[in-house]
């Protein structure tokens, strides 16, 4: 299995990290992923789950960025103006020009930060290829953009594979 696909960690969601635990490993910034990681696909609310995470986070001193390979720039921005973190869109990802950006924005080199997202083949990929420690969360949403179901189907094999066999 490629390096580049296996995250560093994996969890439920994003509010099962654990702040502290990141802290410890040095982790100063965290590149967050938008749709079906800090807000179900196409929506604007923030789940109050996901808030408390990202209040909790940032009163630890961690620095956020949504880095959302979403087209809307006013969507994203009034999202990040609301939870008071930084944007980068569209990423590009899984290119490393748009995460050494995102990484610019917080002031962090790649060893103290973490990027979170939904996707192996976008945030993972795009998160190792840039060296930084990468999490995987489990998609808050079963809608998704259409092209990104058919990678779910690929990525449902990735994840197979990963965990020795065993389903999700």
């Amino acid at each position: 299995m490629s390096k580049l696909l296996r995250p560093d960690m994996m969890v439920e969601a994003i509010w099962d990290i654990d702040v502290e635990r990141l802290r410890e490993r040095g982790i100063e910034g965290l590149i967050v992923d938008l749709d079906n990681t800090i807000v179900d696909w196409n929506r604007n609310d923030v789940r109050e789950e996901v808030r408390r995470w990202l209040r909790q986070a940032q009163r630890a001193g961690l620095r956020v960025c949504i880095a959302s390979n979403a087209r809307s720039q006013a969507r994203v921005s009034a999202i990040a103006d609301e939870i008071g973190a930084q944007w980068l869109a569209p990423a590009g990802k899984p290119s490393r020009r748009g995460l050494r950006r995102a990484m610019e924005l917080l002031g962090t080199e790649a060893t103290t930060t973490a990027l979170v997202g939904d996707q192996l083949f976008t945030d993972v990929m795009g998160g190792n290829r840039a060296g930084l420690f990468t999490i995987l969360v489990r998609p808050l949403s079963g809608r998704d953009f259409p092209p990104t179901k058919i990678m779910r189907l690929l990525e449902w094999f990735v994840l197979r594979r990963l965990r020795g066999g065993k389903p999700r």
